[in-house]
Protein backbone atom coordinates (compact mmCIF):
# COMPACT_ATOMS: atom_id res chain seq x y z
CA UNK A 1 0.00 0.00 0.00
CA UNK A 2 1.53 3.29 -1.14
CA UNK A 3 1.21 5.90 1.60
CA UNK A 4 1.93 9.62 1.94
CA UNK A 5 2.26 11.79 5.06
CA UNK A 6 1.52 15.54 5.11
CA UNK A 7 2.41 17.04 8.48
CA UNK A 8 4.25 20.26 9.27
CA UNK A 9 6.02 19.06 12.44
CA UNK A 10 9.04 16.81 11.91
CA UNK A 11 8.57 15.03 15.26
CA UNK A 12 4.95 14.22 14.44
CA UNK A 13 5.96 12.84 11.04
CA UNK A 14 8.58 10.70 12.77
CA UNK A 15 6.01 9.34 15.25
CA UNK A 16 3.57 8.50 12.46
CA UNK A 17 6.28 6.69 10.52
CA UNK A 18 7.29 4.71 13.61
CA UNK A 19 3.68 3.59 13.97
CA UNK A 20 3.07 2.43 10.40
CA UNK A 21 6.41 1.44 8.83
CA UNK A 22 6.83 -1.78 10.86
CA UNK A 23 3.87 -3.19 8.91
CA UNK A 24 5.24 -4.99 5.86
CA UNK A 25 2.45 -3.90 3.50
CA UNK A 26 3.25 -0.20 3.96
CA UNK A 27 5.39 1.63 1.42
CA UNK A 28 5.97 5.31 2.24
CA UNK A 29 6.27 7.14 -1.08
CA UNK A 30 5.75 10.78 -0.09
CA UNK A 31 6.42 13.12 2.84
CA UNK A 32 5.43 16.80 2.82
CA UNK A 33 5.40 19.68 5.30
CA UNK A 34 2.16 21.30 4.09
CA UNK A 35 -0.28 21.34 1.21
CA UNK A 36 1.89 23.40 -1.09
CA UNK A 37 4.83 21.06 -0.49
CA UNK A 38 2.52 18.11 -1.15
CA UNK A 39 1.45 19.42 -4.56
CA UNK A 40 5.05 20.18 -5.48
CA UNK A 41 6.13 16.64 -4.65
CA UNK A 42 3.12 15.10 -6.41
CA UNK A 43 3.99 17.03 -9.57
CA UNK A 44 7.50 15.55 -9.46
CA UNK A 45 6.19 11.98 -9.30
CA UNK A 46 4.81 9.79 -12.07
CA UNK A 47 1.10 8.96 -11.58
CA UNK A 48 1.78 5.26 -11.01
CA UNK A 49 3.94 6.18 -8.00
CA UNK A 50 1.37 8.47 -6.37
CA UNK A 51 0.24 7.44 -2.89
CA UNK A 52 -3.05 5.60 -2.62
CA UNK A 53 -3.76 7.07 0.80
CA UNK A 54 -2.37 10.23 2.41
CA UNK A 55 -2.34 10.74 6.18
CA UNK A 56 -2.81 14.48 6.62
CA UNK A 57 -2.89 17.02 9.43
CA UNK A 58 -5.47 19.82 9.39
CA UNK A 59 -3.59 22.76 10.93
CA UNK A 60 -0.61 23.59 8.70
CA UNK A 61 0.96 26.80 7.42
CA UNK A 62 0.92 27.95 3.77
CA UNK A 63 -1.85 25.53 2.68
CA UNK A 64 -3.81 23.68 5.35
CA UNK A 65 -5.32 20.21 5.34
CA UNK A 66 -8.85 21.15 4.32
CA UNK A 67 -7.72 23.16 1.30
CA UNK A 68 -5.29 20.42 0.29
CA UNK A 69 -7.98 17.71 0.45
CA UNK A 70 -10.48 19.86 -1.44
CA UNK A 71 -8.04 20.67 -4.25
CA UNK A 72 -6.78 17.09 -4.47
CA UNK A 73 -10.31 15.74 -4.87
CA UNK A 74 -10.32 17.61 -8.18
CA UNK A 75 -6.69 17.33 -9.31
CA UNK A 76 -5.91 13.85 -7.95
CA UNK A 77 -9.32 12.16 -7.48
CA UNK A 78 -7.80 8.69 -7.05
CA UNK A 79 -5.80 9.73 -3.97
CA UNK A 80 -7.64 9.16 -0.69
CA UNK A 81 -7.05 11.21 2.46
CA UNK A 82 -7.28 10.20 6.10
CA UNK A 83 -7.16 13.13 8.50
CA UNK A 84 -4.78 12.45 11.38
CA UNK A 85 -5.22 15.18 13.96
CA UNK A 86 -5.57 16.09 17.63
CA UNK A 87 -8.90 17.85 17.03
CA UNK A 88 -12.29 16.39 17.92
CA UNK A 89 -14.12 19.60 16.94
CA UNK A 90 -17.51 19.01 15.31
CA UNK A 91 -17.04 21.58 12.56
CA UNK A 92 -13.61 20.21 11.64
CA UNK A 93 -14.97 16.68 11.37
CA UNK A 94 -17.71 17.64 8.93
CA UNK A 95 -15.59 20.17 7.05
CA UNK A 96 -12.96 17.49 6.47
CA UNK A 97 -15.50 14.96 5.21
CA UNK A 98 -17.20 17.59 3.04
CA UNK A 99 -13.81 18.53 1.56
CA UNK A 100 -13.40 14.90 0.52
CA UNK A 101 -11.60 13.14 3.39
CA UNK A 102 -12.05 9.37 3.49
CA UNK A 103 -11.42 9.04 7.21
CA UNK A 104 -10.79 10.93 10.44
CA UNK A 105 -8.41 9.57 13.09
CA UNK A 106 -6.72 10.97 16.16
CA UNK A 107 -2.94 11.15 16.35
CA UNK A 108 -3.07 9.17 19.56
CA UNK A 109 -4.52 6.14 17.71
CA UNK A 110 -2.34 3.03 17.65
CA UNK A 111 -0.48 1.97 14.55
CA UNK A 112 -2.68 -1.07 14.02
CA UNK A 113 -5.76 1.18 14.00
CA UNK A 114 -4.19 3.47 11.40
CA UNK A 115 -3.29 0.46 9.23
CA UNK A 116 -6.82 -0.90 9.55
CA UNK A 117 -8.17 2.48 8.43
CA UNK A 118 -5.82 2.60 5.45
CA UNK A 119 -6.85 -0.92 4.43
CA UNK A 120 -10.51 -0.02 4.87
CA UNK A 121 -10.16 2.98 2.56
CA UNK A 122 -8.18 1.15 -0.13
CA UNK A 123 -10.07 -2.14 -0.21
CA UNK A 124 -13.59 -1.13 0.77
CA UNK A 125 -13.77 2.61 0.02
CA UNK A 126 -14.84 3.05 3.66
CA UNK A 127 -14.82 6.13 5.87
CA UNK A 128 -13.00 4.98 9.03
CA UNK A 129 -13.09 7.09 12.18
CA UNK A 130 -11.62 6.84 15.64
CA UNK A 131 -14.29 5.60 18.09
CA UNK A 132 -14.33 8.98 19.90
CA UNK A 133 -14.80 10.79 16.58
CA UNK A 134 -17.49 8.37 15.40
CA UNK A 135 -19.48 8.83 18.62
CA UNK A 136 -19.25 12.60 18.35
CA UNK A 137 -20.27 12.52 14.70
CA UNK A 138 -23.27 10.28 15.37
CA UNK A 139 -24.46 12.50 18.23
CA UNK A 140 -24.17 15.61 16.09
CA UNK A 141 -25.98 13.97 13.18
CA UNK A 142 -28.78 12.85 15.48
CA UNK A 143 -29.13 16.33 16.92
CA UNK A 144 -28.82 18.44 13.79
CA UNK A 145 -29.57 16.24 10.79
CA UNK A 146 -27.43 16.70 7.67
CA UNK A 147 -23.80 17.73 7.96
CA UNK A 148 -22.81 21.38 7.97
CA UNK A 149 -22.81 23.07 4.58
CA UNK A 150 -19.78 25.23 5.42
CA UNK A 151 -17.72 25.94 2.31
CA UNK A 152 -14.23 27.21 1.76
CA UNK A 153 -13.71 30.87 0.95
CA UNK A 154 -11.53 32.15 -1.87
CA UNK A 155 -9.66 33.98 0.89
CA UNK A 156 -8.37 30.59 2.07
CA UNK A 157 -6.26 30.44 -1.08
CA UNK A 158 -4.78 33.95 -0.70
CA UNK A 159 -6.19 35.27 -3.95
CA UNK A 160 -5.93 39.01 -4.52
CA UNK A 161 -9.11 41.06 -5.02
CA UNK A 162 -8.39 41.25 -8.78
CA UNK A 163 -7.81 37.49 -8.96
CA UNK A 164 -11.12 36.93 -7.16
CA UNK A 165 -12.88 39.12 -9.74
CA UNK A 166 -11.31 37.23 -12.63
CA UNK A 167 -12.05 33.83 -11.08
CA UNK A 168 -15.72 34.73 -10.79
CA UNK A 169 -15.77 35.76 -14.45
CA UNK A 170 -14.10 32.48 -15.43
CA UNK A 171 -16.84 30.59 -13.58
CA UNK A 172 -19.46 32.65 -15.43
CA UNK A 173 -17.97 31.38 -18.70
CA UNK A 174 -16.20 34.52 -19.93
CA UNK A 175 -12.98 34.18 -21.92
CA UNK A 176 -9.88 36.41 -21.38
CA UNK A 177 -10.94 38.94 -24.01
CA UNK A 178 -14.41 39.29 -22.49
CA UNK A 179 -12.97 39.56 -18.97
CA UNK A 180 -10.52 42.21 -20.14
CA UNK A 181 -13.37 44.27 -21.60
CA UNK A 182 -15.46 43.94 -18.44
CA UNK A 183 -12.60 44.94 -16.11
CA UNK A 184 -10.97 47.52 -18.41
CA UNK A 185 -7.61 45.74 -18.51
CA UNK A 186 -5.67 44.06 -21.32
CA UNK A 187 -6.16 40.39 -22.29
CA UNK A 188 -2.49 39.74 -21.51
CA UNK A 189 -3.02 41.07 -17.98
CA UNK A 190 -6.01 38.76 -17.62
CA UNK A 191 -3.93 35.79 -18.76
CA UNK A 192 -1.24 36.65 -16.21
CA UNK A 193 -3.85 36.73 -13.44
CA UNK A 194 -5.33 33.45 -14.68
CA UNK A 195 -1.92 31.77 -14.51
CA UNK A 196 -1.49 33.07 -10.96
CA UNK A 197 -4.93 31.73 -10.02
CA UNK A 198 -4.02 28.27 -11.39
CA UNK A 199 -0.77 28.36 -9.42
CA UNK A 200 -2.40 29.37 -6.13
CA UNK A 201 -5.17 26.80 -6.51
CA UNK A 202 -2.70 24.10 -7.59
CA UNK A 203 -4.92 23.34 -10.56
CA UNK A 204 -4.05 23.28 -14.24
CA UNK A 205 -7.21 23.73 -16.26
CA UNK A 206 -10.25 25.97 -16.56
CA UNK A 207 -12.58 23.01 -15.96
CA UNK A 208 -10.85 22.14 -12.67
CA UNK A 209 -11.14 25.75 -11.49
CA UNK A 210 -14.84 25.85 -12.37
CA UNK A 211 -15.42 22.52 -10.60
CA UNK A 212 -13.74 23.83 -7.42
CA UNK A 213 -15.72 27.05 -7.59
CA UNK A 214 -19.03 25.20 -7.88
CA UNK A 215 -18.01 22.84 -5.06
CA UNK A 216 -17.53 25.83 -2.74
CA UNK A 217 -20.34 28.02 -4.17
CA UNK A 218 -17.99 30.74 -5.45
CA UNK A 219 -20.68 32.14 -7.74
Amino acid sequence: MKIGIVEDHFINRKIIKEKILPFEDIHLVLEAENGEDFFKRMAEMSPENHPQVVLIDLEMPVLDGLATISLSSIRYPKVKFIVLTIFEDNDKIFDAIKAGASGYLLKEDKGVNIIDAITNVIEYDGIPMSPAIARRAMKLLSATGPASQTTESMDDYHLSSREMQILKEIVRGNNPAEIAELLFISPNTVRTHVNNIYKKLHLNSRSQVIKLAHKNNWL
